[in-house]
């Protein structure tokens, strides 16, 4: 993985990470989050996806609407490619004449670049 594409997965990951599994009411003290089919809490759930993630968000407020509580989640779409690792394979390739694997490998890495 390149410098960009590594700096730009690592904030989405921090970010995804510090909004976090946790919750905390506003007075400080933690909740367990309601069982789906909890009849005093409605549940809505978003998704949406950015460039490395799928991003699931789980809303539930309470029917008085006096508490709400929110919760991401997220699970990597694809494993990033490591640039550096298959230009290390393909010189190997190169160099030792197996031009099948080279193209194949140089065809991987424009993909990953794009």
């Amino acid at each position: 993985m390149d410098n960009k594409n590594n700096n730009e997965y690592m904030k989405d990951l921090f970010a995804l990470l510090l909004g976090g599994d946790m919750f905390t009411q506003s007075n400080g003290s933690s909740m367990d989050f309601p069982k789906d089919d909890d009849p005093n809490w409605s549940k809505t759930v978003e998704t949406s996806e950015t460039k490395f993630h799928k991003v699931t968000k789980e809303t539930w407020i309470s029917k008085d609407g006096g508490i709400r509580m929110e919760r991401f989640s997220t699970e990597l779409k694809e494993k990033p490619v490591d640039i550096v690792r298959l230009k290390r394979l393909l010189k190997k390739a190169v160099d030792s004449e197996d031009y099948e694997k080279a193209a194949e490998l140089r065809d991987k890495i424009k993909s990953a670049e794009k």
